[in-house]
Parts: structure tokens; sequence; C-alpha cells
């Protein structure tokens, strides 16, 4: 009975789209949305019927705005909740730009690395073999490598395209590469080195303390999973910091939190739609942004 009103009012409200008074329009507007995604089915019908320009500019307005309040509402829930799965909003994102994606598909791809990986496991192996077992199912096995070149596009940030193609650019190869290790309890995490995403390997037995929980004297060593997993010190950071000829920052060898590496996906995705003057496209990251706090 609650859906058959809940369709009933819908229609009524869409049957009213082509209402002239701006006022009483932005009335019927306000409730639809507030009626939330389960109208995105019906309005998404009705934008593909015969329309006038003005009611097909109306529809489209508004499951954008639906869909754009959705995803921010789910990632200020996952901000709140210690943003420990990385997966579950880099999907998210990934699926704002293409919803017709399958999610569970994407899941069930990540889950079947993760296992490859894991039955190669024991509790014997130390922090350096457990990163050559990786780097073995995930190079060899998957043959996930990265892009050639810098030109910044937006297939290789969506996680969707990243599994089908086997290749990303810097962050979304390290990205996948952080879930994976991350979902075998490898206390790993994020590092937010410029141009570049990295992983620091720290002393825990497992993924007990926060990311922030951890200093520099913590970490290990550190893998570049854009460069095949190779392994290297604090040392090559310096390096690569001086050749980039910008000034050093702590954070440029700590361990960052997952909402950090977000943030930073939500930042180059902004650059690209701002580059391709997507303004739609643009203005939703930095609100996406927003909710990131």
């Amino acid at each position: 009975m609650q859906e058959i009103n809940f369709t009933k009012e819908l229609t009524a409200l869409i049957q009213l789209l082509d209402e002239p008074d701006e006022k009483v329009y932005a009335a019927i507007r306000t409730h639809i949305i507030d009626m939330g995604v389960d109208t995105l089915p019906v309005l998404e019908e009705i934008k593909s019927n015969t329309l006038a320009p003005k009611e097909i500019t109306r529809v489209k307005e508004i499951i954008n705005t639906i869909r754009i309040e959705d995803v921010s509402g789910k990632l200020t829930t996952w901000a709140a909740l210690g943003n420990s799965n990385l997966l579950e909003a880099w999907i998210l994102i990934s699926g704002f730009h293409f919803p017709e994606e399958d999610n569970e598909k994407l899941k069930a791809s990540v889950d079947k690395i993760y296992r490859d990986i894991w039955v190669e496991m024991n509790n014997e192996l130390t922090a350096l073999e457990k990163i050559r077992v990786i780097n073995h199912v995930f190079y060899n096995v998957y043959q996930f490598d990265g892009l050639p070149g810098t030109k910044s596009v937006l297939p290789p940030y969506l996680i969707g395209n990243i599994l089908r193609m086997q290749k990303g650019n810097p962050l979304s190869i390290a990205m996948l590469y952080l879930i994976v290790v991350q979902r075998l309890n490898i206390p790993m995490f994020g590092v937010n080195l410029p141009k570049h995403l990295i992983l620091a390997y720290t002393n825990g037995k497992t993924m007990l303390k926060q990311a922030a929980d951890y200093r520099a004297e913590d970490v290990l060593f550190y893998v570049n999973p854009y460069n095949k997993g190779a392994v290297f010190r604090k040392s090559e950071i310096e390096l690569y910091v001086k050749q980039l000829n910008i000034p050093e920052q702590e954070e440029f060898y700590f361990p960052c939190e997952n909402k950090a590496i977000i943030r930073r996906l939500l930042e180059e995705l902004t650059l690209i739609h701002k580059k391709n003057h997507n303004i739609f496209l643009a203005g939703a990251m930095e609100y996406f942004l927003k909710a990131i706090v």
C-alpha cells in the first residue's frame, strides 16, 4: 500500500512539471527531491519520453540533484564511521560517473584478487616476503600495470575501468593495491606524496591502529604500486621531493587516512572535469569534497 501511495504521489507531481509559476515549481521540485533515490527509475523513464524541452531540462536537473545529494550523504556517513573501507567510497564516486556499473560485480572482482593472494599467505612470512607474494599475484597473475605517459583523463580513475583494463594511473593503481592489502589485514597505509600515492608498510602485526597513530619511525619501508610494487626507503622520498623542488612536509613520510586518499581522488577528478569544461561534474566533485571532513 505504501509503495502504491508513493507511486501515485510521484506521478501526480510529475504531471505538474510544466508549472509556469517558478515559486510553485520550486515547491514541486523540492517535494520530488525529498522523496529520494526511489524516484530515479520513474524520472529516468519520463526523461526518455517525449516531453517539452522545459520539462526535460527540469527532470534532468532533479535527477542530478537527487544523485548528488545521495552520494554526498553516503560519503558523509562513510567519513564519520572511520572511513576504513576505501573500496566503498571509490565505488560511490565511480558509480556517480557511470550509474549503470554493477557494483556487486566490482566487489566480486576485488574479492577474487584478495582470495588469490590470501591462499598464498601464511603467518610465518616476513613483511618483505608478503610483499613479494602480493606483487606476484597483482602484477604477474592479474597483470595490473601503470598507464604510460602523464595525460590526465577520466577512465583510469574509475574502479570499473581499472578492473577491466588491468591498467591505471599512479593514484588508481595504488588505491586498488591498498584495498587488497588492507583487506588482508596487513598494516599498510597510503602516503600522500605529490604526484604519486605511495604506501607505507608499518611495524604493526596487523591493522590494529589508525593511520594517524603511526609516525615516520614506525614505517618499515615504502612501496610504489605504480612501479610494480617496488620497495624503497625514506631516503628515496627525500631525493624525489628534492627533485620536485618543493618544501618538505611531514605528511610525505607518514601514513595517511583513507579519507585523505578519497579527498585526493576528488581533487584530481575536479581538475579533469574543469579541464574538460564539464561544469556539472566539476561542481559535483567539489560538493563531495565538502562531505569528506
